[in-house]
């Protein structure tokens, strides 16, 4: 997404929705390094609605000042908690694409099940420096021997050898 997709998307919700969703998104990194930090990933796609579903029924009935977010209109009320933890997970996007420091390649995504994860961003790297200058058959020898030397042990070499191939199909690309 372009970053006059992200603000229009911005655009959509309501300044109440947006500052909760900002809470949110704080709140859920924290647990992601804290109490969550060894659970699967998949648990952070849907940590930030149920928050926001939280974060958003406390506010209304806060603001309401009775429990009839929680019963009259438990619709609106979960239509604002869906909308906040949307909003946060536009938050962590936008941060994740614009401002962390992290560069990422398409050779991550490419690596990840075939490289240990502690081990996929040196392998990256070292695919990347590595590969400059070289052509053709250097090239995929280069690869080859550097996914031997990272990849994870049960790795089929036909598998091996089909990565190093599209990876270097995919670096001749890139120049």
């Amino acid at each position: 997404m372009s970053a006059i997709q992200y603000l229009s998307a911005f655009r959509t919700f309501g300044a109440d929705v947006l500052a909760l969703a900002l809470g949110v998104t704080l709140v859920t990194s924290l647990f992601k390094k804290t109490v969550f930090k060894n659970r699967s990933k998949k648990l952070f796609v849907f940590l930030p609605f149920a928050l926001g579903l939280v974060f958003y029924a406390v506010y209304r009935a806060i603001a309401a000042r009775s429990a009839i977010p929680f019963t009259e209109e438990l619709f609106r009320t979960c239509e604002g908690g869906f909308a906040c933890g949307c909003a946060a997970t536009l938050y962590y996007v936008v941060y994740e694409q614009f401002f962390r420091g992290k560069k990422a390649t398409a050779l991550a995504p490419l690596l990840s099940g075939y490289v240990a994860e502690e081990r996929l961003q040196e392998a990256e790297q070292e695919l990347m420096q590595g590969s400059a200058g070289l052509e053709d058959e250097e090239l995929l020898s280069f690869i080859e021997e550097t996914l031997a030397r990272y990849a994870l042990p049960e790795t089929p070499l036909q598998e091996l050898s089909a990565l190093a191939r599209l990876i270097a199909e995919y670096l001749m690309k890139l120049r």
